[in-house]
């Protein structure tokens, strides 16, 4: 069920977004035929509107991430997808998922985008097979450098990913909180944020003071580890953080929407 749920959620968001990326790589594509052909008016008014699509994007999928799951679970519509057949899980779910992809496939784009109208005298060629050697190095060199690095990328991707899914769950954690009143559930969704954000960053610098008040680096002992050992135990320690971080924000959501539901 989750993923027909995903199905209809990007059905339903695609024809919004997909629309969107096409016109920002076709103008972004022509703007660099413009500066090729040095016609300095068109470019310039190529570049604005690429920014201005940029900007619209990049708001855009905050806005719709808001949308969606406000409109779709605590608005009137709310009655008709609490009565379907499906978990709360299921709907919490698919507007995370849904959410986190477009999330980073309009970054993506945003990236692509950039990199075409930046670009000059490029061989492609050349390019690939740049990519290729380096890939193939790391994949036969077994060296302890490139261990590390493959390691270092790899837990670089899972920490990206952690903070998408931290930074959507927090915002419908703080949409649900806005359930326990009547009026006014924007103002008071984004004081919760506000607060909640807040007292996160106190929490963290209370911690940080305490662990260099009690002497916390010599409890782990780094200075016999060696620099890559002494990264992966940080490495390990924010990672645990920015999971428990969403988790917690997912169970606020979760509890909010089966227990105090107010629509």
């Amino acid at each position: 069920m989750l993923g027909k749920l995903m199905k209809y959620e990007f059905m339903a968001t695609g024809r919004i977004f997909l629309p969107l990326f096409a016109a920002l790589l076709i103008i972004s594509a022509v703007n660099r035929l413009f500066q090729n052909l040095n016609l300095k008016t068109p470019a310039v008014l190529g570049i604005i509107l690429s920014v201005a699509l940029i900007v619209g994007i990049l708001v855009l999928t905050l806005i719709i991430t808001l949308q969606r799951f406000r409109n779709n679970l605590l608005s009137s519509e709310g009655y008709l997808m609490m009565t379907l057949p499906v978990s709360t899980d299921s709907l919490i779910l698919s507007k995370l998922f849904v959410a986190a992809i477009w999330g980073v496939v309009s970054f993506a784009v945003v990236v692509i985008s950039i990199m075409i109208m930046a670009m000059t005298g490029i061989d492609f060629r050349e390019a690939a097979l740049t990519i290729r050697v380096f890939f193939r190095e790391i994949l036969i060199d077994t060296s302890l450098r490139n261990v590390h690095l493959v390691i270092f990328s790899i837990e670089a991707v899972i920490i990206v990913i952690l903070s998408v899914f931290s930074g959507i769950l927090l915002l419908y954690a703080c949409m649900s909180l806005s359930m326990l009143v009547n009026k006014r559930r924007g103002l008071f969704t984004f004081g919760a944020y506000i607060a909640i954000s807040t007292a996160l960053q106190i929490l963290f610098s209370i911690l940080v003071a305490i662990g260099a008040a009690v002497g916390i680096s010599d409890l782990f002992d780094f200075s016999g580890w060696n620099v890559f050992g002494a990264s992966q135990a940080v490495i390990a320690i924010l990672l645990v953080i920015e999971a428990a971080i969403g988790v917690a924000y997912y169970y606020i959501t979760r509890y909010m929407l089966k227990r105090r539901l107010n629509i």
